[in-house]
């Protein structure tokens, strides 16, 4: 009697499962490739913020258009395109005034891959409660954590005779936004007893920039005056990532 050798179909199947199995992962990874891919080049926008009269739309105009413009409250959000050897990038210079900072920050800060944060060197010590708190909103804010946005703090008016420099600002604020961070986190934990997620610098240690989740600069500008300095910018702006 001869012996047929007859192969199990249910092999066959399991095969074949394994195969459709490994086909829709492949198919599934490169899916998720493309679209994180096409989100990473939808990440083109530099927003302009800082708080009113610091000279965040007389940078604007200047950047990109090469012209002064007369001063006033922006109530309204200005837009450009800013066209540099390696990016094609969206400025937007966002109102400072508490009112409307809100609306706009919030409208654009999800396609932000950098923010240029506009101080006034001549009133930085008078106004830096007010100065440390919108920077503090915008270090701990979870949108721009997760794109890690670069951050360039903007020390303007430079040429004013009261000015401070970029390293005593930095100073400044450092130490300004470390008792920000104890007070925020001690308000939070007194209302509902948890403490605040958002971590600021690392704990148990002081505050300083080079602890943030993104990288945080710091230039020296002057933005209206005939002696316009914004060289620093546009270096940043061409060498973001």
């Amino acid at each position: 009697m001869s012996l047929t050798m007859i192969k199990a179909p249910w092999k066959d199947y399991y095969l074949v499962k394994e195969l459709l199995v490994a086909l829709i992962v492949v198919l599934l990874t490169i899916v998720l490739f493309v679209l994180w891919k096409k989100s990473r080049k939808t990440n083109r926008d530099v927003l302009i913020t800082g708080l009113c009269d610091s000279g965040k739309t007389a940078l604007f105009s200047h950047l990109l258009y090469n012209k002064p413009i007369q001063s006033f409250t922006s109530q309204v959000e200005n837009t450009g395109e800013f066209k540099s050897k390696k990016n094609l990038l969206r400025i937007v210079d966002i109102p400072g005034h508490e009112r409307v900072f809100t609306k706009y920050w919030d409208a654009y800060k999800m396609n932000c891959k950098g923010v240029m944060f506009v101080v006034d060197s001549e009133t930085v010590q008078t106004d830096i409660c007010d100065v440390a708190e919108l920077l503090y909103r915008i270090l701990t804010d979870a949108t721009i954590q997760s794109n890690k946005s670069k951050i360039l703090i903007l020390c303007n008016k430079q040429d004013k005779m009261m000015a401070k420099g970029s390293e005593v600002i930095k100073t400044l604020l450092e130490k300004e936004l470390d008792t920000l961070r104890l007070t925020k986190s001690n308000q939070l934990e007194s209302i509902d007893g948890k403490k605040n997620k958002t971590l600021l610098g690392k704990k148990k240690k002081c505050f300083e920039f080079s602890h943030c989740q993104m990288a945080v600069e710091f230039a020296e500008v002057i933005t209206s005056s005939p002696d316009i300095i914004l060289e620093p910018i546009k270096d940043w702006l061409e060498n973001i990532q």
